[in-house]
Parts: C-alpha cells; structure tokens; sequence
C-alpha cells in the first residue's frame, strides 16, 4: 500500500523536476517520494523512463529482440542498464569504455539469460 504525499512534499517535487523527461523521471525513481506513488502510477513512470532509453538503443534496428549494441553516454549507464534488463532480461555490458561514451552490448530478448536486478543497478 502506498502512503499519501503530504502537499509539501509535493511542492518539493515540483521544484526539483520541472521539466518531465527521461532524466528527470530517472532521477524521480530514485528518490524516497517515488516509492510512496500508487503502484499503477510507478508503473507508468518507469515503463516510460525505460522506453525512451530503450528506443535510443533499439533506433533502426529490424527487430528490438534481436542482440543490440551500441554507443551511449557514460554517464546514463544505469538507466540503460535498467531499459535493457526491463524489456529484455539481459545485462547490458560495457565492450569499450571511450571516456564520455561507453560502447555497450547486449544478448537482447531472443537470447535471453539471466539479468541483474534492475534495482541493483541504481
């Protein structure tokens, strides 16, 4: 069961995450607040989150099932880490590490294995 948010902290949120996009909904979930949230609510939240981060990966391919790789931001690392393991149940492993950006690949759902925790991941 959820617990209500008191106005205040409300209030708090919206001034920490004005603007709703990936990253600010990526941040929201890690915070306490997020976990008071109704279940269908978190749910919609990180479906979202982590089907703009999947999209960015999956971008041209003939089918999201397949292995995927590619390049991305060494810092949205966990985000995508957790994409992958949301809709794949595959890790999502690091082959080359170019500084600001990690080259990065995964086994993708057709051959799916075992894939961390995603809340491990944060």
């Amino acid at each position: 069961m959820s617990k209500e948010m008191k106005t205040a902290e409300i209030v708090e949120l919206n001034k920490l995450f004005e603007t709703p996009n990936a990253l600010t909904k990526w941040k929201f979930m890690q915070t306490p607040y997020f976990a008071k949230l109704p279940d269908a609510v978190r749910y919609t939240v990180e479906k979202e989150c982590f089907t703009h981060y999947f999209n960015i990966l999956t971008d041209g391919m003939p089918d999201w099932k397949l292995p995927i790789s590619g390049t991305i931001p060494a810092d949205l690392i966990k985000p995508f880490k957790a994409a992958v393991a949301y809709f794949t149940g595959t890790n999502l492993d690091i082959i080359e590490d170019e500084g600001a950006n990690l080259k990065v690949f995964s086994r993708g759902y057709y051959l799916m294995g075992t894939a961390d925790d995603v809340y491990d991941l944060i």
